[in-house]
Order: structure tokens, then C-alpha cells, then sequence
């Protein structure tokens, strides 16, 4: 399978009446979502360490996610001003997810948080956050599940602007595929949200029998892929040059003995 290059097509302008990823975060069903993941990115992130951290994506759970984190210094990069409920922007920098600006080998986790599903270049985004990871740095995709009843919601109302039923859900198998031809190497899956798709907030509540349920027997319905990736490297031997090379296959000739010297046996 090989990545195929990504077309150069502008990034989508969303109408002015329409949600944004963000605000429905901010609702019932977003916030108990975030919870949720963030119980799975408290281990995630237990095995993280280093000096600088990428978070890449949604604005408003960010908090929340990477509640856990312990790497030294944590950038928030996103694609569109995000402002909190104080009017205090969210997001560190505003950037373009298939050119970031920042150096090669220099970043120890990257985080991508519905990235891959809310731009036209997930290829893209992907090459640059392999370039930016240091070796054996880790690669932390957080994404909405289509084999889910959340999947199955996001199939008739995709063609909607409001979120999250905007955008394009990717598998875990085609991740998979896609972070393995750049040379990352899967560590954990997981699956988190085990809830219905559904904004009512008497549900949400007593959603805990239906929760436990799913999370044990239908662990594959849960509303968001957790996956957990780590750049791998391969160290160079040089190789010496042939022609500088000797071949001996037999050592020097060593002499014969004296004994039995003129005997019957040794005569030629």
C-alpha cells in the first residue's frame, strides 16, 4: 500500500451559524467524551517524558486530554483562534498542519486530537509529525471510531457542517497502514466513549449501565480510536569496500614435519 500525494485543495471555511468542534466540547455529551479519553490518556501519557511536547488539533478538551502530561513544555497548535470563556485564547499558535514550523527531530510526543479528520492533507500532516519526532518519540492519534454507532451516525449526517458529524472518520486499520509505510511503530489501541450518540443529558447521566456493558463487550463501539505509535529508527553500519578487501580462504603453507621423512609412506 503506498501513501498517495495529497491534493492541494484549500482547507473547508465553515458558515457562520455552523459548530465548531470546540463548542460542542463545551456541551453535556463533549464534556463527558473528554473525560472519558482523558482516563485513557492518564496511562498514555504516564510512559511520556521529555522536553517538548505538540498538541495538534481540537482546542477545547486539550486540558482536559493532556491532564497527565509530563513533558516539560507543551504547545498547543491549531488551525483556527480558539478563545476560552474568559476570551483568553486557547491555542499557542495558529498554524498550517501540512507545513509546521517547527525543527526536524526536535519534539519527544506529538498529539494529534481529531487533526486527521477535520483537514484535506491528513498524508501531510502525518510526514510532518514524523519529521518533527525525535527517535523512538511517540505519536498519539486521537480520533473518532467509524465502526462505532458514532459511525454509523456520522454516515447519514456527514453531509451536515455542524460538528462532530463533520469531516471524514478514518479507520484504525488504514492509521495503522499509513503510520506504519512512515516507520512508526504501534504500541497500544485502545477505544474510549462507550456512549450513545445522542445530547440528552438525562441519557447521559444514567449512561453508566450501558457504558460498562459496551466497554466490555462491545469494546470495539467505542466512540474515539486511542492510538499510540513510536517513531523507529534504524542505525546505519558502514560497510567496508570490497576492493580494499582480501579474500583468504587458506592461511600460509606451514612446513612438513622431519619426522618420518624418507619413509615408505611419504615417498612421492
Amino acid at each position: 500500500m503506498k501513501i498517495k500525494p495529497d491534493r492541494q485543495r484549500p482547507e473547508p471555511i465553515p458558515p457562520p451559524d455552523a459548530l465548531s468542534l470546540s463548542e460542542w466540547y463545551r456541551g453535556d455529551l463533549g464534556r463527558y467524551l473528554s473525560g472519558r479519553i482523558a482516563e485513557v490518556m492518564d496511562g498514555v501519557l504516564a510512559t511520556c517524558f521529555g522536553y517538548y511536547a505538540l498538541y495538534l488539533g481540537c482546542a477545547e478538551p486539550a486540558a482536559t486530554i493532556m491532564r497527565g502530561n509530563r513533558v516539560k513544555r507543551l504547545f498547543l497548535l491549531g488551525q483556527e483562534p480558539v478563545a476560552g470563556a474568559d476570551g483568553v485564547p486557547v491555542m499557542d499558535a495558529r498554524i498550517d498542519f501540512a507545513a509546521l514550523p517547527i525543527a526536524s527531530d526536535s519534539s519527544d510526543l506529538v498529539v494529534l486530537a481529531h487533526a486527521l479528520s477535520q483537514t484535506h492533507h491528513p498524508h501531510a500532516l502525518l510526514r510532518e509529525a514524523h519529521r518533527v519526532l525525535i527517535p523512538d518519540g511517540k505519536l498519539v492519534i486521537v480520533d473518532f471510531n467509524p465502526v462505532s454507532l458514532w459511525g454509523l451516525r456520522h454516515l447519514f449526517q456527514s453531509w451536515l457542517d455542524d460538528a462532530p458529524w463533520a469531516g471524514h472518520y478514518y479507520t484504525a486499520r488504514r492509521l495503522k497502514d499509513w503510520a506504519s509505510l512512515l516507520g512508526f511503530e504501534l504500541l497500544q489501541h485502545r477505544r474510549s466513549g462507550h456512549i450513545l450518540p445522542l445530547g440528552f443529558s438525562a441519557l447521559i447521566r444514567r449512561s453508566r449501565l450501558f457504558s460498562k456493558f459496551s466497554g466490555r463487550w462491545l469494546d470495539f463501539s467505542g466512540a474515539v480510536n486511542v492510538l499510540v505509535f513510536e517513531k523507529t529508527t534504524i542505525p546505519l553500519t558502514p560497510v567496508r569496500s570490497r576492493r580494499w578487501v582480501s579474500p583468504r580462504l587458506l592461511g600460509p603453507r606451514v612446513a612438513r614435519p622431519s619426522v618420518g621423512r624418507d619413509m615408505k609412506y611419504d615417498r612421492k
